[in-house]
This record gives C-alpha cells, sequence and structure tokens, in this order.
C-alpha cells in the first residue's frame, strides 16, 4: 500500500493562511480560477467580495469603485483586512509567508479620527433638545460643572460609556488632539469601548465640551 507522507490537509495545516478568508478584487495578470485553486491549496477561503469576514483583500487592475467604498467603510468602523497587490501573491505562493501572515481571529481596531466626529457632529440647529432622551458620557477631562448643567435641563450625563450611551461629549484639547491627527487617553478609552462592544459600525453622535456649553448658555 502507498502511504503519502503529507496530505493536502497537512500542508494546509501547515500554513499561516489556513482558516483565512480572501477576496480577489479587480483583474489580474494570472487566471482568476488558478489564483483561487493554488490560494485554496494553503487553506485560504475565497470570498467573493469584501466583508468584516475576511482577513485579505487583494487588488488588481479596475477595481470597482463599490468595492474600495466597501474596504473603506470596513476601516472607519475598525476593521483592517490586509491589503495584497498580485506581486504579493505571487510572493506567497512562492512560499515567502511571515510579512503576510495575520491572526485568524479578526477584531476591530478602531482608531478615532477627525472624520469620525465631523461625520458623527451633534446638530444643534433647529429649536428642539437635541439630547432630548439621549444619555451622555463626559470625558473625565470636562468641567464637572457640566453635570449640574445639564442635570438642570433633565439630560442624564455619566462618566462611563455602556450600551445605553447615545452622546460622547470630548474636551475641547481632544478635539484639537484629533484635529492634529492626534489621540490622547479619553479617545483611547472611547476606541477601547468600541472596540470590545458587540458593535459592528462607530454609531456614536459626538459633541465637544465648547459646543455643549454655547447650547447650554444659549438655551438657559
Amino acid at each position: 500500500m502507498q502511504y503519502e507522507l503529507f496530505s493536502d490537509a497537512d500542508f494546509r495545516q501547515e500554513t499561516p493562511f489556513a482558516g483565512r478568508a480572501l477576496c480577489l478584487l479587480g483583474s489580474f495578470r494570472a487566471s482568476t480560477k488558478g489564483l483561487q485553486q493554488k490560494l485554496q491549496a494553503l487553506g485560504i477561503e475565497i470570498k467573493q467580495g469584501v466583508s468584516r469576514n475576511v482577513h485579505y483583500a487583494v487588488l488588481g487592475k479596475d477595481v470597482p469603485a463599490a468595492s474600495l467604498e466597501q474596504l473603506r467603510q470596513l476601516a472607519y468602523n475598525g476593521y483592517n483586512p490586509k491589503v495584497l497587490s498580485e506581486n504579493d501573491l505571487e510572493c506567497i505562493l512562492r512560499g515567502s509567508y511571515s510579512q503576510y501572515a495575520v491572526p485568524v481571529q479578526i477584531s476591530k481596531d478602531l482608531h478615532l479620527t477627525l472624520q469620525h466626529y465631523l461625520d458623527s457632529r451633534l446638530s444643534y440647529e433647529g429649536g428642539l433638545n437635541p439630547l432630548y432622551t439621549k444619555e451622555l458620557y463626559l470625558a473625565p477631562d470636562i468641567q464637572p460643572e457640566l453635570y449640574q448643567m445639564l442635570g438642570n435641563r433633565g439630560i442624564y450625563a455619566n462618566a462611563y460609556i455602556d450600551d445605553t450611551t447615545n452622546v460622547i461629549v470630548i474636551s475641547g484639547s481632544s478635539l484639537e488632539r484629533l484635529q492634529a491627527g492626534q489621540t490622547d487617553d479619553n479617545l483611547r478609552y472611547i476606541e477601547q469601548q468600541y472596540n470590545q462592544s458587540r458593535a459592528q459600525a462607530f454609531r456614536f453622535v459626538m459633541t465637544s465640551e465648547g459646543e455643549l456649553l454655547a447650547w447650554l448658555n444659549k438655551a438657559s
């Protein structure tokens, strides 16, 4: 009887790509079907499109704009599949694994930017109370007098983020750091709470201490 020293399954388990998922976007010099078969031999699952369950996204020529937008949205919400080129694929298929390996467990890793703040910025326009029925988080470097001012208007605020938090209030110094492309402990706390939550998209409403104070003083 003839035995195989290593089966295909053994080979797949020994590569750093076993259990990972990959999508091919656009056109490639090599046959797409051929690439898929070679990658599957490494234990990679081929996906038809971009999603938060993809470990790798390989960009060829003429990638559809919709796929690029999906990648941008994934990164915006803290999901960051490793982006590869066809040249990267050729290196992988030649056995150069180490620089391309990623953990099998996909986790969120959101880093707050000024764009997150601008996209989710609370609007104070109009005559209605924009904080009605909302629960606020006040960053610890915000002046404590704000709690009393909010309480006087029947608005609930606390010093932690949980599943009931609707609005995040950051200090002026944190906003300045976002504007400069920097971070601080308070911004990292917001990132951590989102990354550890079950949320799949960053949906907090955000405002700054200065904007909130201006509205409270105007509305009083």
